[in-house]
Order: structure tokens, then C-alpha cells, then sequence
């Protein structure tokens, strides 16, 4: 049996200071977001094993504030081939880089994890920002990765509220 966590990236601002995508920062409330998943999982003691994390801006962002939270050393691997990727491209990141590990943590982006998520549970999913899904997968091998073949362990995400600025 495998685990594979997917969580997709914190609250970002819309736009970047280069004008890149790739380049967009955590705003506060995705800072905080990230904390707060960080702190789930470390109070219920859930290993993220590898993580492999899309080489973005906030992606690298969200992985920083969560693995702070972790008594164990965060083991982890950047990659661009994460960026912008459709399922099937994550699946073969996943399979590329995760070898012999049990388990394995993808940090990205939507549409893609989202399309991921949903292809092996045979069910519609859209996460949200900084929204985590654990997925048991019932197989030993990341190769037989295939649809509908995945059950839902558990679905989490911080729901963050930041007080308004008062406007005199």
C-alpha cells in the first residue's frame, strides 16, 4: 500500500513583481494558511515522506512554512516539471521521482492536482488553496498508478479568516 498526499499551493497574490506567474509570492493569508496545515500535521503525526515540490515561487513558499512546522527533517526535491502540468504529467514526475519511497508528497498547482485527485478517486475534485488530500493507493509500485484506483484517507484544509483593515 502507498500514500500519496497532494496539496496544492497557498493563497498567492495575482500578480507578481516581474509580471511572472511563475514568480507570484504567498499573500498573508496563504502565509497563514500554510501555517495552519503545517500545524495539522504535526499534531496528527502525518508523514509527508517525499516531497516533491514544483520549483514556483509560492509553491516553494507553502512547502518552507509547512515543513517548519515538522519535527522530522522535511526530505524533499524541487522540480519544474511540476509547473503548470496536466495529470498525466504528474503522474510520471510522481513515478520518475518517487521511486522506492511509500510514501510521497506532491506540492502544486491547479488545475493539474486537482485533475490528479480526480482521476485516481473516479470522483470531481477541486481543491482549493492550501487544501491537502491523502490518497491510499493499493498498490507497491508508483507504476500501476491508474484511474479509480485510489480511496480517499483524508481531506484537509485551514480555513484562515484575517480581520479587514478599518477604513476611516
Amino acid at each position: 500500500m502507498l500514500t500519496l498526499n497532494l496539496i496544492r499551493h497557498a493563497k498567492t497574490q495575482q500578480i507578481s513583481l516581474t509580471g511572472k506567474d511563475f514568480d507570484r509570492e504567498l499573500l498573508d493569508k496563504g502565509i497563514s494558511q500554510a501555517n495552519v496545515l503545517g500545524n495539522y500535521l504535526q499534531s496528527h503525526h502525518i508523514n509527508l515522506g517525499k516531497v516533491i515540490c514544483s520549483s514556483a515561487v509560492r509553491t516553494q513558499q507553502t512547502r518552507s512554512v509547512i515543513c517548519q512546522h515538522l519535527t522530522e527533517r522535511c526530505n524533499y526535491e524541487l522540480t519544474k516539471e511540476l509547473y503548470e502540468a496536466f495529470h498525466s504529467e504528474i503522474v510520471e514526475v510522481i513515478q520518475k521521482h518517487g521511486k522506492n519511497e511509500g510514501i510521497v508528497t506532491i506540492i502544486g498547482h491547479n488545475e493539474g492536482i486537482s485533475q490528479l485527485a480526480g482521476y485516481l478517486t473516479g470522483e470531481l475534485i477541486h481543491m482549493r488553496t492550501s487544501e491537502m488530500i491523502s490518497l491510499a493507493i493499493p498498490f507497491e509500485s508508483w507504476d500501476y498508478l491508474s484511474e479509480a484506483t485510489a480511496g480517499i484517507s483524508f481531506r484537509y484544509r485551514p480555513e484562515v479568516f484575517l480581520p479587514h483593515p478599518i477604513v476611516s
